[in-house]
């Protein structure tokens, strides 16, 4: 046992120089292995200190809530690949904001940017469409040319019954304006007109760019952009028009959003309710999910949410980063994110495009749209006694006045009656007043020539006379007027006068009580008066409007820019 005993203290006391060896190893390694981990961070740290020498950057991006989902993800990992653009460490961050908002502050100065209100200025801005980019008016805040990311085509949100009838009728955007007043054109008796909703509120890019189309289609020439002259036409006038009501009378459009107007629908999408569509993009009809609308698209060119990025004006390292950024949402990952979210990248539409319209046609777009001119019936009792000789800046009052009718003339719509009468004394005989136009549609013409033509050149022929009886005219085409009331639209005449009545033998009170004889409250008829210069009979006329409902407008003179829009708020 002494020999057992023994051995095993030789084992023990060999085995201690051998321990001493490998904890003098280990520890020698975790020494070398600590020092070289920390050259290597070391090193690592003066490479990115080399690289962004001028520190940390950020580009923050100002995306319309249709896109900045993707662009979220795509800035992620953007932001993973550590960018360096001019020695900053660059990083994206993403701020969903509707394009109006983008739009309306850079129109007010980039350099006046509200960060208390809008967070930190952006460098890249990827809108909802060009239209967007159109409607800048500041061009400098724009650096380089927007190019398109992806792009999703405009569509009717409606329920399958719906839309079903719209591609059954072959329709196109244009012939949305007679399936918005035709009751019976989409050949659902129980569900009746289109009842296509216009909500014109924030983020409603969709509307403006169905609109366009609409116009544009109308106008015959649906692939070239529209002109503000031929918004302002009034054939375009006429249709933006109809589109603004629905076959119930019903107001199409509101100050909502195009996800207020889809959920409306989607809650509400049977043949009782209020509207039975609305124009989207077919991506943000596809994030919705909704199980009750499908898209439908009309024939013809379709209006596109392009989504461009736009780069705005800013330091060097802002707008190379913004490039790069671009760049690196149209790499092929990039897109299949883009195409994942429900976007179009790269594809051609079949049939062609409808141009984007510019920031004025936009603007002249919707507001012919929120202001619609609906069908009247209207009889203009224009003055041309001898007071209308009166010269005012170089022409005389009648000269003036009738310039600026003809003006007028030419925005009518198609779908108003008009007529044109002209009073003095004796004017036509032993009568006071003269019949120059009938009072008619305009779609109808007078004899041989166009309504239009016929207006313009009666107009063009009037001369002063002498004195102004201007009630007994007024009697004379009131009565014509309820005589010849159309029902569904306003009915007036529109007394164009520079000064009171001379007829003593009609006193006001007699009007007064004549005209009240005369009207029949199933078939209402306006008064509606412009007057020409001084105040001189003014109350008269006052009482005059407001005993038929109707309204007074005045002008202190007839050179005045005011007289044509005057005239505009009485014919439409």
């Amino acid at each position: 046992m002494g020999e057992h005993r023994n051995t095993g203290r030789g084992r023990s006391v060999a085995a201690g120089p051998v321990i001493v060896v490998i904890t003098i190893a280990v520890v020698v390694a975790a020494v070398f292995g600590w020092f070289a981990l920390r050259d290597r961070i070391s090193d690592q740290g003066v490479d990115a200190a080399n690289q962004c020498v001028e520190g940390s950057a950020v580009l923050t991006v100002a995306a319309d809530p249709d896109i900045s989902g993707p662009v979220e993800q795509l800035a992620a990992r953007f932001n993973e690949s550590a960018p360096v653009v001019r020695d900053h460490c660059v990083t994206v961050q993403v701020r969903a904001t509707a394009s109006d908002t983008i739009r309306a502050a850079v129109n007010s100065g980039i350099d006046n940017w509200d960060t208390a209100v809008l967070g930190n200025r952006p460098g890249l801005w990827i809108p909802q469409s060009s239209a967007d980019v159109e409607s800048v008016t500041d061009r400098g805040a724009i650096d380089g040319t927007p190019r398109a990311v992806a792009s999703s085509p405009v569509v009717l949100a409606a329920p399958p019954t719906v839309a079903d009838a719209v591609v059954a009728a072959g329709a196109s955007w244009a012939d949305l304006v007679r399936l918005q007043r035709d009751p019976q054109a989409l050949g659902l008796p129980e569900w009746g007109g289109l009842r296509l909703a216009l909500p014109t509120g924030s983020d409603t890019g969709a509307t403006t760019l169905a609109v366009a189309a609409i116009a544009a289609g109308v106008r015959g020439d649906p692939s070239s952009a529209l002109t503000v002259d031929q918004v302002s036409s009034s054939q375009l006038v006429s249709a933006i028009s109809e589109l603004a009501v629905t076959d119930t009378q019903a107001a199409a459009v509101s100050p909502t959003t195009t996800y207020d107007a889809l959920a409306t629908l989607d809650n509400a999408a049977g043949p009782g309710d209020a509207i039975h569509a609305v124009p989207v993009t077919e991506q943000q009809l596809a994030s919705t999910d909704s199980s009750t609308l499908t898209a439908v698209r009309p024939l013809g060119p379709t209006p596109i949410a392009d989504h461009p990025a736009v780069v705005l004006s800013g330091d060097e390292t802002s707008t190379r980063a913004a490039a790069r950024f671009v760049e690196f949402i149209r790499q092929p990952d990039g897109a299949q994110t883009l195409r994942e979210a429900g976007f179009d990248v790269g594809d051609d539409g079949d049939g062609g495009t409808v141009a984007a319209p510019s920031g004025p046609v936009s603007d002249a777009l919707l507001t012919v749209l929120r202001n619609p001119v609906l069908p009247r019936r209207a009889t203009v009792l224009l003055d041309v006694s001898e007071s209308m000789g009166t010269t005012e800046g170089g022409a005389t009052r009648l000269e003036n006045t009738v310039r600026a009718l003809s003006a007028q003339f030419q925005r009518v719509p198609d779908s108003t009656e008009l007529g044109l009468w002209s009073f003095s004394e004796n004017l036509d005989g032993g009568r006071a007043y003269r019949i120059d136009v009938p009072t008619g549609p305009m779609t109808v013409p007078v004899g041989t020539t166009s309504r239009l033509s016929a207006l313009d050149s009666a107009a063009a022929r009037s001369t002063p006379a002498s004195a102004s009886y201007s009630y007994v005219s007024l009697l004379a085409a009131y009565r014509d007027a309820v005589s010849g009331y159309v029902p569904g639209r306003a009915n007036s005449v529109v007394l164009i006068t520079d000064g009171p009545d001379d007829d003593p033998s009609v006193p006001t009170e007699k009007l007064l009580t004549d005209l009240t004889s005369a009207s029949d409250p199933a078939r209402p008829v306006a008064v509606n008066i412009l007057r020409i210069g001084d105040d001189s009979g003014s109350s008269a006329f006052d009482e005059i409007a407001a005993r038929t409902g109707g309204t007074v407008e005045a002008v202190s003179s007839s050179d005045s820019p005011d007289l044509t829009d005057r005239l505009g708020k009485l014919l439409y």
